[in-house]
């Protein structure tokens, strides 16, 4: 039962409850949990951040968009990254030559704190670029009395930690799915059991990136994505935020809502349908498609917004960027149902690509940055147009992005490039593909997003798009697309991907394996203080019992002797990051084989002539 009416803070065009059709600018509410800064700073103009910078907590993913922004517009930006165990696909995005300073939070906001103070520049605005940066970006903008959410209000967690945030909205009368935090397989699949029907959802209970939901359609295949789950969890090196939620799945249509709030008033700036298509295992993602924007009184797209806003309002979201996901339920469309607010950028391609479709001036990224360091001057004005019967925005092309599907499973006997790239880029709206899979991968029938094989991004004008999508499911029904063979018996070695892979988050490209290693290693150009809190780089914590037999030691040149064993580190192969194949490693012989019995570690690199000092260090 809702506990008490939710105040509406919205700004959409639309007459609130109990009002007739808006004729002139209504008065707008203030929620009741925005950090008051003190007296409201004078604008900078673009280009005039002189000797002020804005910092970005883990500016991953979508926040790349919002660094090009502030540079845009004159800002020198500071990194800030929230932990250094984030998953690939973050840290594919992941560019520190952007950056003025980069500094690394160590578990204490204080310490952060004074170590943006000590950077000799005055902090303008303090910003999540990533789901992961939102529980630091608003302690830090707390701490330093800058415009921000208050990180304690309505309650901790409630803005990231997905469990928490569902309590929060139920207790404000909004519909959620039925939910249960699960740190065991058995405890998921009793939760599981006590639903009664499949499908049934799995996902990671805190953000940790690129992070896939595994909509499951039976016993086996929840078991295996919960089990990958919750190694990835524990893999996360003391990042793990209370295990996973599971949950039920709602039938319907899912909406995708991007909003940018000022002092409580919330503004539309982009709206997505996500379609899904039920399949014998889950559910598979179809298509995502840019909405034009409808404030037509009863019209379903009103309906979300208001029920956006008011989720907004529940969670105290009053500034910043937020991107929400509500399901319009097939079994009674009257009673949305939320599935997370996120109280960040929509991330990945989506704001890039909505600016191709409504202009730069309407894309998140680029509303967030006039709120920080322009005082709203264009959001403001966004928002009295709309307080006076104007359309949040109007679309020049859509966008839609076709989630493939595989009808049936096997090995790629050839490439999905080698059988459908070249057409994919015939088509008249072809914008990029991204695909998943390579020749010699076992591929599952298509159930979730973490079994598609790829996807394609299509704009252009909405009925080319929609023609294009249709052509694009007719390849695959096909069998045009997918050239497969029997897979091998379980358990056989095919040098892919195996019978029963799962993606937990995006996948990564050669990119992300080179800046996960890049971690490992000190460099000197990383920043330009000299502060430690202000190295990006460090050490990862090792995983539990496996300090046992190490040693500490200190390298003196790129030849040494270390307890008996002499290590040389004058090649490290091609990439500079990896050892040739012939060298042996501390706990592995050639070929990955376990050493023999009683072998000791060691790390010597075949004697040849070396084009340069090789940068590494011995395995522990």
């Amino acid at each position: 039962a809702r506990t008490g009416p939710v105040p509406r803070t919205a700004v959409h065009g639309q007459s609130r409850p109990g009002h007739a059709p808006m004729a002139s600018p209504a008065p707008l509410a203030t929620a009741p949990s925005a950090w008051a800064p003190g007296p409201p700073r004078r604008a900078a103009p673009p280009g005039a951040g002189g000797d002020e910078a804005v910092a970005i907590v883990d500016p991953y993913s979508s926040g790349r968009f919002l660094v090009e922004e502030f540079r845009t517009r004159g800002w020198p930006v500071v990194a800030v990254r929230s932990s250094l165990a984030l998953g690939e696909a973050l840290m594919g995005t992941w560019n520190p030559t952007l950056f003025e300073h980069v500094v690394v939070h160590h578990g204490e906001v204080a310490e952060t704190v004074q170590a943006l103070r000590a950077l000799g520049r005055p902090v303008r605005a303090v910003v999540a670029g990533s789901a992961a940066g939102v529980a630091l970006a608003e302690g830090l903008a707390a701490a330093l009395s800058l415009r921000g959410n208050d990180p304690e209000q309505p309650g901790p967690r409630c803005r990231w930690d997905l469990h928490v945030q569902r309590e929060q909205l139920a207790a404000c009368g909004l519909r959620v799915v039925k939910q249960r935090p699960c740190t065991q397989v058995e405890e998921a699949a009793a939760f599981a059991a006590e639903l009664g029907t499949w499908p049934v959802v799995a996902l990671h209970r805190a953000p940790r990136g690129a992070d896939c939901p595994h909509v499951c359609g039976d016993g086996p295949a929840f078991e295996e994505a919960v089990g990958a789950l919750l190694l990835a969890d524990a893999a996360a090196g003391g990042q793990a935020l209370g295990g996973i939620v599971v949950q039920e799945y709602v039938e319907g249509d899912c909406y995708l809502v991007d909003c940018v709030s000022m002092d409580g008033q919330h503004f539309v700036s982009a709206s997505w349908l996500s379609s899904r298509t039920r399949t014998g295992q889950g559910a598979a993602f179809d298509a995502t498609r840019a909405l034009e924007y409808d404030c037509a009184e009863g019209s379903v797209l009103r309906r979300v917004h208001r029920h956006v806003f008011d989720c907004l309002t529940a969670l105290g979201v009053c500034q910043g960027a937020s991107h929400s996901e509500v399901v319009v339920p097939k079994e009674n469309p009257e009673d949305l149902c939320t599935l997370r607010v996120g109280a960040h950028m929509h991330g990945a391609m989506w704001p890039a690509l909505w600016a191709r479709c409504a202009g730069r001036t309407q894309a998140q990224h680029s509303l967030l940055a006039d709120l920080l360091v322009a005082g709203g001057e264009v959001l403001s004005r966004k928002m009295a147009e709309v307080q006076s019967g104007a359309p949040a925005y109007a679309l020049g092309e859509v966008a839609m992005q076709v989630d493939l599907q595989s009808p049936a499973g096997g090995v790629l006997a050839r490439s999905i490039e080698a059988t459908s790239g070249a057409w994919f880029r015939a088509l008249p709206t072809f914008s990029t593909v991204r695909l998943f899979v390579e020749e010699g991968d076992v591929l599952q029938p298509t159930s979730d997003f973490a079994t598609s094989p790829g996807f394609v991004v299509l704009v252009g004008p909405g009925g080319l798009v929609d023609g294009d999508r249709r052509a694009i499911r007719e390849r695959e029904q096909g069998g045009h697309m997918y050239a497969l063979r029997d897979a091998p018996p379980s358990g056989a070695f095919t040098g892919g991907l195996g019978a029963s892979f799962r993606r937990t988050s995006m996948p990564s490209a050669r990119l992300r394996e080179l800046e996960a290693a890049a971690d490992r290693l000190l460099s000197p150009l990383a920043s330009r203080a000299a502060s430690p809190l202000l190295s990006p780089q460090q050490a990862p914590a090792l995983a539990p019992g496996s300090d046992e037999g190490l040693m500490e030691f200190q390298l003196d040149g790129v030849e040494f002797t270390l307890d008996g064993v002499e290590f040389t580190l004058d090649d490290l192969g091609p990439t500079g990051l990896e050892p040739p194949d012939e060298v042996e490693c501390a706990g592995l012989g050639r070929l990955g084989q376990p050493p023999a019995v009683g072998a000791g570690p060691s790390w010597a690199a075949p004697d040849k002539p070396s084009d340069g000092p090789g940068l590494g260090s011995p395995p522990p």
